[in-house]
């Protein structure tokens, strides 16, 4: 099994619980992300799906910015 370290872009360290936040809030980013393509592409009511998908890209933004580093945001 390969370590997760190895996938990592930067040298910068995480702990273990940050990496769990970074990877359950990237899992919500995706999911609001397949209800708001599904909802605009289907032609509904979209502002709540897309509410909930910017709040998760900020929020994921924030997250990169205050525990990772700068290079984190490129990828």
């Amino acid at each position: 099994m390969v370590p997760l370290y190895l996938f990592h872009v930067t040298t910068v360290e995480h702990s273990e619980s940050t990496l769990w936040t970074f990877i359950i809030c990237n899992i919500f980013v995706v999911l609001s992300g397949i209800v708001f393509m599904y909802r605009l592409f289907t032609q509904k009511n979209v502002r709540v799906a897309g509410l909930a998908f910017g709040v998760a890209l900020l929020i994921n933004y924030i997250l990169i910015a205050i525990f990772g580093d700068i290079f984190d945001l490129l990828g």
